[in-house]
Order: structure tokens, then sequence, then C-alpha cells
């Protein structure tokens, strides 16, 4: 088994920095890695300053001994894009005029009726040591270099193994349209031709539950393959959280999957980039089953989600958005009286708004949500967040409580993913 192949990446900006962008590069060049069997090892966000860039090169080069390292950012033709002049320093490199490109840039901007910049003649030289990166959507083109590993151990290693004791070092732009294009075209096959020891990652998809019990539930597993299988609880911003399994050894994973879905099978709703919304659609097609919605504090945000995927009105009929007791009323059926009585947020409101609805589309299935979305309205009785979620289906109704949070735009996504997720429950049980 040979030496496993170590990546890192760095992204340059103060942008980034600052937090006026979000770096969604270095995530896109991540799951691209793992999904080809590649983990990224390192990654840096850093300054657009020549001697930083040049000192994380050598720390990701020396330190984290990397085999690849990407870097993205600062190939424009702007002051502050040096990134250029860090790789010819780092490498002892000088570019020279290329007269050939300067004239592809010449004709692509006359096309388009632009006078080219002068700008734009910073983007026209090229390496005199390192490889141009073609750039098939831009006109930064990118950089390759290549240096013998610092390591003995790899040099050693990597001239037995057919002369592969090299690092790779790619400057590619921060734009992602060409970062993407460069990194797909020219990088990647790059690294997968590189490397021997491929990692395999699954991922677990739960909703409803925190990754705080979801630990505790397998703890013994984690343990007793901490040396063999990567396990990682990675949160999303309120649909659940991924169990990941990474590991060289994919029956392993495929085992480790078996012995852990049976006991958190309740709160598993897929794999890998299996969607909730997808899953509930695949239940409802199958199942040949359709489904209308009655909304109060979610304002159709139940029925957005429901016709995120394609085909939707083989089970959508429609939804009403009630948000007054007026359309409650008028245009759902509820009977003043059950308002009066229970008041607008209710488990009774909610179920006869399920109720009314399935009955008004003649759907199999009809869901009735009211609540206090806040950040007002709230009393000691009915707080900010309380919300209820009535589900009428086959004669049954179901009715959910739940207490939420003080903010309206958590409350509102959060009671969706929690509605579908009691939705799929009802028809996996069913």
């Amino acid at each position: 088994m040979g030496t496993v192949m170590k990546v890192g990446i760095i992204t340059i900006g103060n942008e980034l920095l600052s937090g006026f962008t979000i770096d969604r590069n270095a995530a896109w060049i991540g799951q691209q890695l793992l999904s080809s069997g590649v983990k990224v090892n390192i990654h840096h966000t850093i300054s657009d300053d020549l001697d930083v860039i040049y000192d994380t090169l050598e720390y990701q080069y020396k330190t984290w001994e990397c085999d690849h390292i990407i870097v993205t950012g600062g190939l424009g033709p702007t002051v502050d894009d040096i990134t250029v002049s860090a790789f010819l320093e780092y490498f002892d490199d000088n570019h020279e005029f290329d007269k050939e490109y300067w004239e592809i840039l010449s004709n692509r901007f006359k096309k388009l009726n632009f006078k080219m910049p002068n700008l734009n003649k910073n983007q026209a030289y090229k390496s005199k040591k390192g490889k141009m990166i073609p750039n098939l959507v831009g006109t930064a083109r990118g950089l390759h270099f290549t240096k013998k590993h610092d390591s003995i151990l790899k040099s050693v290693k990597g001239l037995i193994n057919k002369g592969k004791n090299k690092v790779n070092f790619y400057a590619l732009p921060g734009v992602p349209k060409e970062m993407k294009s460069m990194f797909l075209n020219y990088v990647l096959p790059v690294i997968e031709g590189t490397n021997e020891n491929k990692v395999v990652c699954k991922s677990i998809r739960t909703t409803g539950v925190p990754e705080s019990i979801l630990q505790e539930k397998i703890t013994d597993i984690i343990d007793n393959h901490k040396n063999e299988c990567d396990i990682a609880f990675l949160p999303h911003r309120m649909l659940g959280v991924d169990i990941r399994l990474t590991s060289p050894n994919e029956k392993l994973i495929e085992k480790l999957i078996d012995t852990i879905v049976p006991r958190i099978k309740k709160y598993v709703y897929g794999y890998d980039s299996d969607k909730l919304e997808n899953v509930i659609s695949d239940l409802l097609v199958k199942n040949k089953l359709t489904v209308s919605t009655a909304e109060s504090c979610t304002s159709g945000l139940l029925a957005a989600k429901l016709t995120n995927t394609a085909g939707s009105s083989r089970y959508f009929k429609g939804g009403s958005v009630c948000y007054s007791n007026e359309l409650k009323i008028n245009n759902v059926n509820v009977k003043p009286s059950i308002i009066e009585k229970f008041g607008a947020v209710s488990e009774e409101v909610a179920l006869e708004l399920a109720k009314n609805i399935a009955k008004k589309n003649s759907t199999d299935i009809g869901i009735g949500i009211t609540g206090v979305a806040g950040p007002d309205g709230g009393s000691k009785k009915k707080p900010v967040g309380l919300v209820f979620v009535g589900i009428f289906y086959k004669n049954s109704s179901y009715i959910k409580k739940y207490n939420l949070t003080p903010d309206r735009a958590t409350n509102r996504e959060l009671t969706v993913i929690l509605c579908l997720n009691e939705v799929r429950k009802i028809l996996m049980n069913s």
C-alpha cells in the first residue's frame, strides 16, 4: 500500500478575510476531490500579500508535506492581484510576454466591441519554468509548477514509484466559473493520475435529531473503528445532521452503515446527496398519492419545498396561504367557533386546516400549519416559536406541537423541515 496523498488549498483575498465574500471555492474543490476519492488535509485563507502567500506555500510544502497545493484568487489584472508575482518569486522564475496569447485576448475584446484595457496586458505574460493552464471561459490563465518533495521519505518512495516524487502547485483564478473550468479540465485529471490510494466517502443523512444524541447512540462503533474509518457529524443549517464515513476500505464502510442505520432508523431519510423533499416526492409518486397544504405562519414555504422537485404536479395539487382568520374561515372552511374557543394557534385549528384542505382539493393528504413565528405576537400561554402541524391521511389525523426559537426566519424554515419529516415517517410506516 502506497503513501496516502495529501492535498492543501490556499484561498487568497482580503474580501474573504473581511467577510464581504464567502469562500465557496474551497468547499466546492473539497467536494469534487472527495467524490474522486481524495481528502483535503489543510486549508488556509490568506490576504493579498506577497510575503504571506510565499510563507503559506512553504508551510504547506514543508510542514504538511502536501503532494498537491491548490491556490485560488489573485490572478486578475488589478493592483491587488499578486499571486503570479508570489509564484514567480517562490519558484525563482521570470515571465515573458506571450504575443500569441495577447492577440487571442485582443480578438476576444474586439468581438465584444470593447477596447482592450492596458491592465489586461498583465494576463498575457507566461512563465518560463511553469506550465500555463488554459482558461476556457475567461482571460487569466492559471499556473502549474512542480517541485521535488522536501520529505526524504516521500522523495525515495516517489522515485521507487515511477518517479512520482514531485509536489504539484496550481494557481487558479478566484472567479468561480473560471476556477471550476480549470479545475475540472486540468487540475483534477492530474491529481487523479497520481492518486493510488483512493478514499471512499459515504454519508447517512438524518433530520429531527441533534448531533449529540446521534453520537451517543453510536459511540461504541466510533471507538471500535476510529483507526480504520473517520466518522464525522456534519450539521446542516436546520435541515439535520449528516454522519459522514471516510475510509480507504469500502467494504468496511458498507458494514458500518448496516450497523449504524438500525440504531437511528427513524431519523434517517437518505444517503449522500439525497434531499428530504426528493425522498418525499419519491414516496408520494411510488404510492400514487396527492397532497395539498393550508399554511398560516409558514406563508407557502411548505408548498414551495414540495414543488422544488421536477414533476411535482403528479402529487401536489395546490395550497392556501391563510394568514388571517378570515381566510382560514372562508378559504379552508375552519369553523369560527373553533378559532373562538381554541385560538388560531392551536392543534384544533391545525387539524381543521389539514382535514379541510384535503377535502377541498380532493387529495389523499392534507397538511395544516399554524403558529407564532415572531418576533412579536407571543404570550405566556402561546409564546413565540409555538407551532402546530396537522396532517390528515387515510381518514387519520396526526398532530405535532413544536416549541421552537425566538427567531422568525428560523421558526418558519424549521417548521417546514420538521413537517416534511413527519410526512416521511407517516408514509414509511403506513
